[in-house]
């Protein structure tokens, strides 16, 4: 009979092993179905590809840019505005910043995300099973806390605004770049033009001489002496060249194309005071981007305080939502019960991360004086800067470039006539080239000392722009 029983009991503890194992399986199976989702296909990065990208105009994982294409400059010169334009679509570092929104859209996301409820499965009285054959399966969800869960949201938005004003600023400070850089372009091909007519008129000069050494009128001394002055202005020709080559793939860097090869407008020679300090601090308080971005961030570090210090209160988690439990043997054979956990605040109040915050919000508050601070220096400067420069600009229009085109008509008049001292005429045709380059630079400097006016604001205050 004891033979007869053990083949029998065996059976049974096969049919609980087989019934426990459809269980774990059906759990499982269920477990995969819901992360069926979640399944990642890595985008792998080739430097290559990428390099290929950027040569053919198209910059990776964004829209088309105008890298590398051989005509983006128009034959008659690329204007302020439409360089501008280019460096909003184009600019390297600004396509890598604007990426920096899908970061803070989905830390906003996840901010709101409510926690996800978790499911038990428990195997009752193993032991026996082959009797039993009980379990129980339970739903738990801990419920946000309302003061966190706001607080929790309403920073990740600040944070948020706060990288949207991080990118306005750096697209305004991009764009005053590129309107110095374009400026830069502008000096230097007023430089090469005013060159290119010196050398014209140097080698008038040099033919003039030459005549006269063959008609005994010159020595070879004087020839010497003017094709030495040539030289020197042909010498500076190729210089600025150079220097022109160097800007124009400064500012195709920063539109991120090929390097400019010329540019079109004037540069304007403004001789207007600057405006009143008291309603530049009104209008930077109102227009810079870095200011608002940085008093979002103190909001931000405002509510992670607000988040820490809800976060010290007592709070619930439901444990069995309900818990059920299929037990045979038991005298109730479907046992429904429910469940609750509270945290006790007793032995941490939250202290460290409540300091934490709230030192983070006064370093913050600290760095917002610094840049309001430094903004309010940078406006008194330009302003000062563009007094100064203003002055001299109008003492040359004045005094200086008034008494240069009566001298140069002098000259004109001189070198037609044959009436030539070539010492005094190539220390004159020396002495008008430099003061007019050295006007070129004036005007330069001052609508520079305009662009740091109008980066310090947040909004163009120049009104004679190069058109």
């Amino acid at each position: 009979m004891d033979a007869l029983a053990a083949p029998a009991a065996g059976s049974e503890v096969r049919r609980a092993q087989a019934t426990a194992s459809g269980h774990v399986h059906a759990l499982a199976l269920v477990l995969a179905a819901l992360g069926a989702d979640g399944c990642y296909q890595p985008r792998p990065l080739d430097a290559r590809a990428v390099m290929n990208e950027v040569s053919r105009g198209s910059g990776a994982g964004g829209p088309a840019s105008v890298a590398a294409r051989p005509a983006m400059t128009p034959p008659e010169g690329l204007t302020e505005d439409a360089a501008v334009a280019l460096a909003m679509r184009g600019n390297p570092d600004l396509r890598a910043v604007r990426l920096s929104r899908g970061i803070a859209e989905g830390e906003v996301v996840a901010a709101g995300a409510l926690a996800n409820p978790t499911i038990g499965f428990d195997l009752i009285h193993i032991e026996d099973w082959a009797n039993t054959e009980a379990w129980a399966v339970q739903l738990g969800w801990q419920p946000p806390q309302p003061e966190a869960y706001a607080a929790r949201r309403a920073a990740a938005r600040a944070g948020a605004q706060a990288v949207d004003a991080d990118v306005a600023e750096a697209e305004w400070q991009v764009a005053t770049s590129v309107r110095a850089a374009h400026a830069v372009m502008l000096a230097l091909a007023d430089k090469r033009a005013l060159v290119d007519r010196q050398l014209d008129v140097r080698h008038k000069i040099v033919e003039l001489v030459r005549k006269r050494v063959a008609g005994g009128a010159s020595t070879r001394l004087d020839l010497g002496v003017v094709e030495l002055a040539l030289t020197q202005v042909e010498r500076e020709r190729d210089e600025l060249a150079s220097e022109q080559i160097a800007a124009g793939t400064d500012l195709g860097q920063l539109l991120g194309t090929t390097p400019v090869t010329s540019v079109a407008g004037v540069l304007a020679a403004e001789t207007r005071p600057p405006p009143a300090l008291d309603g530049l601090v009104d209008a930077a308080l109102e227009a810079r981007p870095a200011l608002a971005a940085e008093e979002r961030r103190y909001r931000q570090r405002e509510e992670n305080v607000r988040l820490e210090r809800a976060q010290r209160f007592p709070w619930f988690k439901l444990t069995a939502i309900p818990r059920y439990r299929a037990d045979g043997s038991d005298v109730h054979p479907h046992d429904f019960s429910a469940g609750l956990e509270l945290t006790v605040p007793i032995l941490n109040l939250n202290g460290g991360p409540i300091q934490i915050a709230e030192a983070s919000r006064d370093q913050e508050r600290e760095q917002f004086a610094k840049l309001a601070g430094g903004i309010r220096r940078d406006l008194a400067g330009a302003r000062e800067e563009i007094a100064l420069r203003a002055e001299t600009l109008r003492r040359y229009q004045e005094a200086v470039l008034p008494g240069l085109d009566a001298q140069e008509k002098l000259l004109a008049t001189a070198v037609a006539g044959g009436q030539l001292d070539v010492v005094a005429l190539t220390a004159a045709e020396e002495g008008i080239l430099r003061t007019r380059s050295t006007y070129i630079d004036l005007e330069l400097a001052c609508y520079r000392a305009w662009l740091a006016l109008d980066r310090a604001v947040g909004r163009r205050q120049s009104i004679s722009a190069p058109r």
